[in-house]
């Protein structure tokens, strides 16, 4: 289960990618921050979705920026346009982080 349709298509796109991946993980830091998504394999990649532009969210956005970078995260950001093209940009995103051996096809 997830909490929206862009996270359901990101979701079923790692899915079918067959890239391993876990929804709302908590990031090991000590503060209290959760991820959209985690990729255990290569090195770490936390995914975040970000979908909204209210003020509140806003705001809550640049807090957990602000920690992935503290704590030097593999941090990948998608928005709306983003999850339009997942195969377009999914590749590019996370082609750094893999294994050398990984394959999207």
């Amino acid at each position: 289960m997830v909490r929206s349709k862009a996270e359901q298509l990101i979701d079923n796109w790692l899915y079918h990618k067959g890239i391993v991946h876990a929804y709302e993980r908590r990031v090991p830091i000590e503060e209290e921050v959760y991820c959209d998504f985690f990729i255990p394999i290569g090195q770490k990649v936390w995914i975040e979705y970000w979908g909204s532009d209210e003020a509140g969210y806003l705001r809550r956005k640049e807090i957990k920026k602000k920690f992935y970078a503290e704590h030097k995260k593999n941090l990948i950001e998608l928005t709306d346009k983003d999850v339009a093209n997942l195969d377009d940009i999914m590749p590019i995103k996370l082609r750094k982080y893999l294994p050398p051996t990984f394959s999207f096809d």
